[in-house]
């Protein structure tokens, strides 16, 4: 299979990259930039072979391979997203994939009408831990009901596509893909209402921080808060009849962390090591699997979903709910 990637990107150069020569199904890798993007020599540590293009447009054109990344700024995934389908190319796009449900609805139509995966890289529910947490729940038969979401860090530069709105910056795109992801992943449905609470602008006009409730059926519900505005937290608790789960670093665990997810049932303490593991090649590996069985519609409905999701934060942040 031979790779491109649209967007030589900080995500791509720092977690994608090192792993291409660890992917036995990738032969040969094309990598292209933004035109007034200069190159770096960080992609010389890939061994395999290396195409290089100054414009995403010459490289999608010239193209012949298998399957395409889209890792630009959010506000120009959905752009090139539907023009690698259209170009017939199996497709992953970095989280959001879009910056509205409209827009990921259209790339599912394409998606499905040529028989192509479509996929949004939500990597971390790839990670081995998730796997331990969804069997401890299936096993036991423990049906969680209150998730709390707490993601936040300290400010950014200024400079930081985040901050800009133009480019689909603000607290709210950036961390509202793994809200809507894990409590996806968590009750397997899409929330009946949200309310967005104490929302924070910058003098750019974006979310810096933000609140969130979301209510789902049979009083099943998910509060949290996000942001760049706190000192670094990143973690949830699931509470259910004869369960709290407590799991740190669940969104960004390092690649050679085991982690240790809490667990209290019947006010015993059942802990659970989970193996390290690096979710974006659990998740690579998955894409692979996929497109050789061409199995596809599980991605598209967590995608769809999660843009569903989306869209009811979006809705109560423009109505200021």
């Amino acid at each position: 299979m031979e790779l491109l990637i649209i967007g030589y990107s900080n995500l791509f150069k720092s977690r994608i990259l090192p792993l291409i020569d660890a992917l036995d199904f990738v032969e040969k890798v094309t990598i292209a930039k933004f035109s007034e993007q200069p190159w770096d020599d960080t992609y010389l540590k890939i061994k395999k072979p290396v195409q290089l293009y100054d414009d995403f447009d010459s490289a999608l054109n010239e193209f012949k391979g298998d399957l395409a990344y889209i890792s630009t700024t959010n506000h120009s995934h959905y752009v090139w997203a539907k023009k690698a389908l259209e170009n017939g190319l199996n497709t992953i796009v970095d989280k959001p994939a879009t910056l509205n449900l409209k827009e990921t609805e259209e790339l599912i139509e394409i998606a499905k009408s040529k028989n192509l995966l479509l996929s949004e890289s939500t990597v971390y529910l790839y990670h081995p831990q998730m796997k331990l947490l969804k069997n401890f729940f299936e096993d036991n038969a423990l049906i969680p009901k209150h998730i709390t979401f707490l993601f936040s860090f300290p400010p950014l530069n200024s400079d930081n596509f985040r901050y800009i709105k133009v480019l689909g910056g603000g607290a709210l795109l950036d961390t509202g893909s793994y809200i809507a992801s894990i409590s996806r992943f968590i009750f397997n449905e899409v929330p009946q209402e949200c309310y967005l609470l104490n929302n924070t602008m910058s003098e750019t006009g974006v979310e810096i921080s933000y609140s969130v409730l979301l209510k789902f059926k049979d009083g099943k519900s998910l509060i949290g808060h996000s942001g760049f505005t706190t000192e670094y937290v990143n973690r949830i608790n699931i509470l259910g009849k004869d369960l709290c789960v407590d799991i740190d670093r669940i969104f960004t665990l390092p690649d050679n962390v085991e982690n240790t997810i809490k667990i209290r049932s019947k006010n015993q303490s059942i802990d659970r090591l989970a193996p390290a593991g690096n979710m974006f090649k659990e998740y690579l590996f998955f894409i692979d699997e996929c497109i050789k069985s061409k199995s596809y519609q599980s991605l598209y409905t967590d995608m769809l979903m999660d843009a569903q999701t989306r869209n009811l934060l979006n809705i109560s942040s423009e109505y200021g709910n």
